[in-house]
């Protein structure tokens, strides 16, 4: 028996270390079987992963590489819209401010509208000749847009204007999109009794040549005897405050919309020729529509008022 011990150990040494025996750890009375593995694969699978099996619940544990973080990205500004301008010359302007129209009345009629009307009218009370109720109106060559969208910027400035010195304003139209007859703008007109019912309208021609400022009246009505001395009145004050030309001056029973307001000192102002591709830049520029509200107002002052 003596003899047997030593070729015991020495055969246990031999089959352990080629891997033939698999030794038994005791932990916590639970009996754990740890896989033994020869170095050269020990070396290979350590670097992906080290697996522990447990002999009482038969369960792998793999351990993996920690994966690299994802940086997170970075949101970028959202670039902010560039304004776009609806005229050619943005300017600061300064809309003095007085008394000086205190007390008077006036109705501003911005011409034409998005539509044409598509129907037709009288041209004067008791006529039974037609016209358009009201038309499309022309458009600037060189800045493209439509006479009714400039006819009504430049009213709301004149309302700003002419209310900033005392004057109580209305205006027939505040939107583009309406539908409103050259005879039920001046039944609105009569409605208010305004000292001064001015009909803002842009010109057009054939002849991109011509410009300056026209002033057309009825040659018919209580103020028939006055209402070509206003409107030169008119037509010079806002040539003198914008440096125009001074165009057409008529007396004429042509203008359904003047027509029907003759009793009360109406007046179609032709601003310039939208025609006209210098013209038609300085339409829609503000500082000279602020020149055209001066004028106006100035013309305005001049004009008797009702008590």
């Amino acid at each position: 028996m003596r003899k047997i011990y030593p070729i015991a150990i020495i055969l246990f040494l031999v089959l352990s270390v080629s891997g033939c025996l698999t030794p038994v750890v005791t932990i916590n009375s639970e009996t754990t079987t740890v896989a033994t593995t020869k170095p050269e694969t020990i070396a290979a699978t350590t670097a992906a992963s080290e697996v522990v099996t447990s002999a009482a619940t038969t369960t792998e544990l793999v351990i993996s590489p920690s994966p690299t973080p994802i940086p997170t990205p970075t949101a970028k500004p959202t670039a902010k819209p560039t304004p776009v301008s609806t005229t050619t010359t943005v300017v600061d302007l300064v809309i003095p401010s007085s008394d000086r129209l205190s007390g008077y009345v006036v109705v501003i009629d911005p011409g034409h509208q998005l539509k044409a009307g598509g129907e037709l009218e009288p041209l004067a009370p008791g006529s039974t000749e037609m016209r358009p109720d009201v038309k499309g109106g022309t458009s600037g060559v060189a800045t493209g847009r439509p006479e009714y969208e400039v006819n009504l910027e430049i009213s709301f400035l004149l309302q700003t204007w002419l209310e900033n010195q005392g004057c109580t304003v209305y205006m027939t139209r505040t939107t583009n999109d309406v539908n409103i007859s050259n005879i039920e703008r001046a039944e609105f007109a009569r409605a208010h009794q305004p000292d001064v019912y001015i009909r803002l309208h842009c010109d057009g021609s054939t002849d991109s040549t011509r410009n300056g400022v026209g002033v057309f009246v009825a040659d018919t009505g209580i103020y028939k005897d006055q209402l070509l001395a206003w409107g030169k009145q008119l037509r010079d004050c806002v040539c003198q405050a914008t440096g125009a030309r001074a165009g057409t001056l008529n007396a004429s029973s042509n203008y359904v919309g003047l027509n029907w307001a003759n009793d009360m000192p109406a007046f179609l102002l032709e601003m310039g020729f939208m025609t006209n591709p210098e013209e038609d830049r300085r339409l829609s520029d503000r500082a000279y529509q602020a020149k055209i509200c001066q004028g106006i107002a100035d013309f305005i002052a001049l004009m008797p008022s009702t008590p």
